[in-house]
């Protein structure tokens, strides 16, 4: 019963969802237009800001617009954790950058932003430099690993696809390693230690669950699955912080019934290739170890001459202008605004409304028109517990297990926005409900 209310959740939301927009398209190229402009980044953020200028100057030859990004695809970050539990292909998480920005009339080039000269107004790039006449940056996050001994060094921080096959990899390996020893198996060699208690972290472990338990078991008839731990370790008084309640205690419970040990109020003060050491004096001993504590602008920002605030955000007004900087936006997890509204937080939802005022902001600057105020509105969170799990926030609206997974899977579904890329994923998801994934390791280096 559930594989066919699932199955028919997911045809119908791709009926619902597939048809693509029509396409509208700049009227002239980046290099030929009067007025240049750049977009440093492809995340949620750039993209939603490149979409709003190609819908504010369709057709127009006022404008041309590039986008920079140092890989050639984008990634659905929501989907990232599921990589470890392999119920979704790899590759059907990004989608080419080239067939989002050369169909609507806009370039792309591939290289690393490594500065910006703000008074010639020129973007340096590892292949040379750009011209621009207005800039929107959005180059993202990384990381950040708050001075913790060993953190960076030996956990697998779980930023990104290659970092998540990364962890998928690793677990395999002990299990392979477990496999061979038998009974004389190390604690740590089936301890997994997750530092994060934010949804990346959550979503990770979850994964990670359903890696080890639906996926490695029959693989490994000598394991003892019994002595798998599964660690999560959170610096807060409760997971989920920025969720509802509720929620976070039904997380909690799910949790709870998958045998994840969840610490609370404790922080890592270092991380070794065969132990974890916390903030109350405890040790944890495990070879596997990944981080989703946290974030922090990337290198690009550290070094531009902009005005930041003590975490190294750049600084930018209500319309998302960069102060003392004409011409210029800032969008996404590396900015803060100056404003009279509340934090905005670093998600998904938060870049694309920044990206999409940002434009909008800049289009009526190009137009003389007037310039719109960021006000960022909530629409919910969604948390994915693993298989047939999951907890929706949507406008208030807040539901938890499989009926929060079914809702996960349609939301999502519908934000690859892209024709391709959710019939693939569909695709993954209903093979996923007859068999196990794959557990080759390939392409991992």
């Amino acid at each position: 019963m559930r594989n066919k209310l699932l199955a028919a959740a997911l045809v119908g939301g791709t009926a619902l969802y597939a048809r693509d927009r029509g396409r509208k398209r700049l009227g002239v190229p980046y290099q030929e237009a009067r007025r240049r402009v750049v977009i440093v980044g492809g995340g949620f953020g750039g993209i939603s800001a490149f979409r709003q200028l190609v819908d504010s100057f369709t057709g127009s030859d006022e404008i041309g617009v590039l986008l920079l990004d140092r890989v050639n695809y984008t990634t659905f970050w929501p989907m990232v954790p599921s990589a470890i539990s392999g119920n979704v292909e790899v590759r059907h998480m990004a989608y080419p950058l080239r067939r989002l920005v050369i169909p609507r009339g806009g370039e792309f080039f591939q290289g690393e932003v490594v500065g910006v000269d703000f008074e010639r107004k020129k973007i340096r790039t590892e292949f040379g430099e750009c011209d621009y006449d207005h800039l929107i940056l959005a180059p993202g996050s990384q990381t950040a690993f708050f001075g913790t001994k060993g953190a960076k060094e030996h956990a697998i921080d779980l930023k990104g696809l290659r970092e998540a096959l990364e962890v998928r990899g690793r677990i395999i390996d002990r299990f392979e390693e477990a496999e061979r020893l038998r009974g004389k198996v190390p604690e740590e060699h089936l301890t997994f230690v997750f530092v994060g208690g934010g949804p990346t972290g959550v979503e990770g472990i979850s994964d990670a669950h359903d890696l080890i338990f639906d996926v490695l078991k029959d693989d490994y008839p000598s394991v003892d699955f019994d002595r798998v731990r599964l660690v999560l370790v959170n610096a807060g008084e409760r997971i989920l912080k920025g969720i509802d309640p509720s929620l976070a205690n039904a997380a909690s419970r799910r949790l709870a019934a998958q045998r994840v040990e969840v610490i609370n109020n404790t922080k890592v003060d270092e991380v070794s290739p065969e132990y974890v050491r916390l903030s109350d004096g405890r040790t944890l001993p495990t070879r596997t170890t990944v981080w989703a504590a946290g974030i922090q602008p990337p290198p690009l920002v550290e070094g531009l001459d902009i005005e930041k605030d003590g975490r190294g955000r750049i600084i930018v007004d209500e319309y998302l202008r960069v102060k003392n900087r004409p011409g210029v936006y800032a969008v996404g997890d590396c900015v803060t605004i100056d404003y009279d509204g509340p934090p905005v937080p670093a998600l998904a939802q938060s870049a694309e409304q920044e990206g999409r005022t940002a434009a909008l902001n800049l289009a009526a600057e190009l137009k003389g028109g007037e310039l719109t105020p960021f006000r960022y509105r909530h629409l919910g969170q969604l948390v994915d517990l693993g298989e047939s799990s999951a907890l929706t926030d949507i406008l208030g609206v807040r539901v938890s297990g499989l009926l929060g997974a079914l809702i996960w899977k349609g939301v999502y579904l519908y934000e690859l926005g892209y024709n391709l890329n959710r019939a693939q994923v569909l695709f993954d998801w209903t093979v996923d409900l007859f068999t196990r994934p794959n557990i080759s390791k390939l392409f991992v280096d």
